[in-house]
């Protein structure tokens, strides 16, 4: 194979790669609701609900961006009435990850008074993200 066609394949799979991460990027950390349109309540002993909105926190002991997520999102349940954040731990919970598709942590879910899924975060979350889509919520 010829030096030049060796360079073209290498700066094809460079910008390939650096699209896919863009996507990805992009992506990661928002609000998600036109997958959670039909979406079940989380029926879960671990996920009290009493309040108007539940964030609903997947964890992971290894998982180096929980812990910012932790006090964004408690951060935002104490500053906003009614609103309530939960940690859940999947280290050894497998079937709850399963049960809710989780494929990378954390994983925020954005449950109403009753328990439905109204939104998902995959990844960090943005503080003003997670505060519209608990304005929605909340307006309702």
């Amino acid at each position: 194979m010829s030096p030049v066609a060796v360079v073209a394949i290498l700066v094809g799979l460079v910008a390939f790669a650096t699209v896919l991460g863009l996507v990805w990027k992009a992506r990661t950390g928002r609000v998600h609701t036109s997958n959670v349109r039909n979406a079940n309540s989380v029926d879960l002993p671990e996920v009290p609900l009493n309040g108007e909105a539940t964030l609903l926190q997947f964890s992971t002991e290894v998982c180096a961006p929980c812990v910012p997520t932790r006090r964004v999102l408690g951060q935002i349940a104490d500053s906003t009435d009614g609103v309530r954040h939960v940690d859940l731990d999947l280290t050894h919970r497998p079937d709850i990850a399963a049960r809710f598709n989780v494929l990378q942590t954390p994983t925020t879910l954005i449950l109403d008074r009753t328990g439905v899924i109204r939104a998902r975060i995959g990844g960090a979350p943005r503080q003003a993200d997670v505060r519209a889509a608990l304005a929605d919520i909340l307006a309702a």
